[in-house]
């Protein structure tokens, strides 16, 4: 199989996906460090963010922004928000196709994030986290229309 993104891309692996446009797919992490962390994933397959075209560049932080704004009218990430690139593998790079990160923060809420990293990949509580992400897709998509 190839690149889990590519196949996302291509209609062949599921995904919960809140936005399309030519350049990226938003959608909710399935390993979330925190609720609602989201994904933007490059359509074009790049492993590095200077692999990717122009126009995916010059698109890339407006869409940010604009999926901050959709979190925080959703509930999520009031009072910040982490943007990540894991840049190459030696950077934590999981996925060798490009994607930044959107991870809602609350005050004091590192605990809680250091023991998700260090426990996300496990299968525990898997069926719980399944529910949960649907009902923050929900959520998002509705905070997307009023957004339009």
């Amino acid at each position: 199989m190839d690149c889990v993104f590519c196949a996302i891309e291509a209609g062949r692996v599921p995904a919960r996906i809140l936005y399309e446009d030519d350049h990226f797919i938003v959608l909710l992490d399935i390993y979330p460090l925190r609720p609602a962390h989201l994904l933007l994933v490059a359509r074009e397959h790049a492993t590095f963010l200077h692999q990717l075209s122009e126009a995916a560049q010059q698109d890339l932080i407006p869409l940010a922004e604009r999926m901050q704004r959709v979190l925080r009218r959703a509930g999520y990430g009031r009072v910040g928000i982490n943007l990540l690139v894991n840049d190459g593998p030696a950077a934590n790079q999981h996925v060798p196709h490009f994607h930044l990160h959107l991870i809602p923060r609350e005050l004091s809420d590192l605990p809680a994030l250091l023991l998700r990293a260090l426990t996300r990949f496990l299968p525990l509580g898997r069926k719980r986290m399944q529910n949960r992400l649907e009902r923050e897709l929900h959520q998002l998509r509705e905070a997307l229309m009023e957004e339009n």
